[in-house]
Order: structure tokens, then sequence, then C-alpha cells
């Protein structure tokens, strides 16, 4: 599944959108009728006397091209080629506004984020254990779909420059970043750390049998060494020193005010329980 996504998606980031600004090396405000005599050029059909550089510019075209053409007649129309690029004027037949053509575009990306989606779901499941990090990416993923939005919605209706060359084509540069995330991610989420998956609770019923089974031998020992300790004078006197030193540090932790106030906020007082004794 990665293979064919990335596949796909270095396809797509080698197969640039159509542009004829960009393929004629031409300004956007170039006049219609010397985009149409080079079209036509381009396309084989001889020269002639004609005033347009001698070019049959009555030869018909396509009916795409032609309402490509129709539309750049005006300045908006230009500015909504440089932001939604040369498909959505030259295919959309229905649209007229920019929010037709952002709906038209918009469909085709959300269409790819939501199969890039589908691709890092599966890379971040439980069963190859990198599901921890699906909240982040799918995260970035999403910032990236709203700043797509955002830009194309709002900083993309900049007005062209004058010179007509300076023009920086909003649709085609988006869609290749796009397309170029879409083609690293997916590698990237490969190359993630496996965090480690619990074992089954049996596994460690052994080992805490074990501790068991060592540790009981060590409280019957406890018991009689402690029996052992007050039976010897000298070890008897240490700790009988060592228990009324312990007893002095705890009746001085007890009698400070701060420590009766905490215990009575936590419902463990004690005060009123030693002088009633």
């Amino acid at each position: 599944v990665v293979l064919v996504h990335s596949l796909y998606s270095l396809y797509g980031l080698v197969q640039r959108p159509p542009n004829l600004f960009s393929r004629l090396g031409i300004p956007i405000n170039l006049p219609i009728e010397h985009i149409r005599a080079l079209l036509l050029y381009e396309a084989g059909f001889g020269r002639g006397e004609g005033d347009e550089g001698g070019l049959a510019v009555h030869t018909p075209m396509p009916d795409d091209l032609e309402r490509l053409l129709t539309r750049l007649k005006t300045d908006e129309s230009r500015s909504w080629f440089v932001r939604f690029g040369q498909r959505a004027l030259q295919t959309c037949a229905p649209c007229t506004s920019a929010s037709d053509y952002a709906l038209f575009v918009f469909a085709g990306a959300i269409l790819a984020y939501v199969r890039t989606t589908a691709v890092l779901l599966l890379l971040t499941s439980s069963a190859n254990g990198r599901d921890r990090w699906r909240g982040y990416v799918l995260g970035m993923l999403v910032c990236t779909a709203f700043a797509e939005g955002y830009v194309v919605a709002s900083v993309s209706a900049a007005p062209l420059p004058k010179d007509g060359m300076s023009v920086f084509m909003w649709h085609d540069n988006i869609q290749f970043v796009r397309r170029a995330l879409f083609l690293v991610l997916p590698v990237l989420a490969q190359f993630l750390p496996v965090s480690q998956q619990p074992g089954p609770p049996s596994a460690s019923l052994a080992p805490a049998l074990a501790h068991l089974e060592r540790s009981l031998p060590r409280a019957h020992l406890l018991r009689y060494t402690h029996a052992a300790v007050m039976r010897q004078p000298e070890l008897r006197e240490r700790a009988l020193r060592w228990w009324a030193r312990e007893k002095r540090e705890g009746d001085i932790g007890r009698e400070t005010e701060s420590v009766q106030k905490a215990a009575e906020k936590m419902g463990l007082g004690y005060s009123n329980t030693e002088g009633s004794e």
C-alpha cells in the first residue's frame, strides 16, 4: 500500500499541473490575441501575413481551450487562474465565481487528503506498534489542510503584479508542496519508533511467584531476628535508643502546628484525640 501510494505521489510530483503561462514563458497580462496566436503556432499551424505574427488566428480550437481563452479576457479570471489553476478554469464549465472554483479545487484536494489519511492510519495501527504516533501524524495532516485552505481562500487573493512576469502561481506551488508532503509523510511513518506491547498477564505470574517464595522465609527470619535482638543486652539497648530517638522525632513532628492543620484538612486530625487521652 505504501509503495503504491508513494509511486502515485511521485508521479503527481513529477507531472506538474498544466499552466500555459509558465509553459510558454509569457506574462500573465498578455492579450488574448497574442496567447491564441502562440498556441496556434505551437500546435503547428503555418505562418501567414497577419497582424498578429502572421498566424491563422481564426483557426478553431478545442472547446475547453476556447473556454479558457474566453475566461482569460478579464483580469479577475486571470487572478483566478493564479489561485485555482488552469484545470479549474478550463474544465469547470458551471463555475462563475471564486467560490465555485474554490469548491472545484477543494474537492480534489480533499480526496487526496482522505487517501493519505487512510494510508497513515494503516501505518500507525496497533498491529505494527505505532498507534501512539497516530495523533501526531494525523494532526500534522489536519494542520496542513487548514493551512492550505487559508492560503487558497485569503492569502492568494493578492493583486497581480503590473509587469505580469513575477507572478507566484499559488495553485501550482501549493499542489507541489502538498504532493511532496504526501510522498514524504508515509515514508517517515515507517521509521517511527515502535512502542513495546505489554505481554499477557500470565507472563508476569512466574517471576512474582518466585519473588514471593524468596520473601516469605525472609519475613520469618525477621521475626526470629527481632526476638533474638531483644535477648542480647547490647543489641537491646541499641534498639531501645533507636526507638526512643524515632519517638522524639515523631513527637516533634506531630506537635508542629502546620502538620496538625494539614492532618485536619486531610481528615487525619489527632490533636483532640491525644488531648482526651
